[in-house]
């Protein structure tokens, strides 16, 4: 299980840098939950940056992150490490990582963008592991500037 999903999310971040929305929207289920929060939000109000609920949702975000960086050109390198995960008696996979993004444009070298952690569900969908839940806490208090990334 454990190199599965390491495969799994070394291949997500390809996506997320080769800026695939088409794939990473395929990266989830059908009714599948992508949710970004701030540490301090998240862990004393319960409350998120933003919650998308199921597929058509998840192509608006996609949408929406496109269009960003077509005015933003910008190249991002994601790193996922620190993976632990359990299987469930009803076959889903619970995972926490932590994440890394660095980011860069044309006027600048590469910078620490955005660090956090993933609390993740994924369910398995014609023999391949989608995300029935994917939550990324970012570290910080505040979201960064140019949150045009998916995470």
């Amino acid at each position: 299980m454990r190199a599965e999903l390491e495969d799994w999310y070394a291949n997500y971040a390809e996506i997320i840098d080769d800026k695939r929305p088409n794939d990473w929207v395929s990266s989830f289920a059908e009714t599948g939950v992508y949710a970004v929060g701030t540490h301090n939000n998240v862990s004393t109000t319960g409350a998120w940056w933003y919650t998308d609920h199921g597929v058509v949702y998840l192509k608006e975000r996609a949408a929406y992150n496109g269009g960003y960086f077509w005015h933003t050109p910008q190249r991002t390198l994601l790193m996922i490490s620190n993976i632990l995960a359990q299987e469930e008696a009803d076959g889903k996979v619970v995972s926490r990582a932590a994440f890394a993004m660095f980011a860069a444009d044309r006027h600048q070298a590469s910078q620490v963008h955005v660090t956090g952690r993933y609390s993740d569900v994924f369910v398995r969908q014609e023999g391949r592991l989608v995300f029935a839940e994917h939550r990324a806490v970012i570290d910080g208090e505040t979201v960064p500037a140019n949150m045009g990334v998916f995470l």
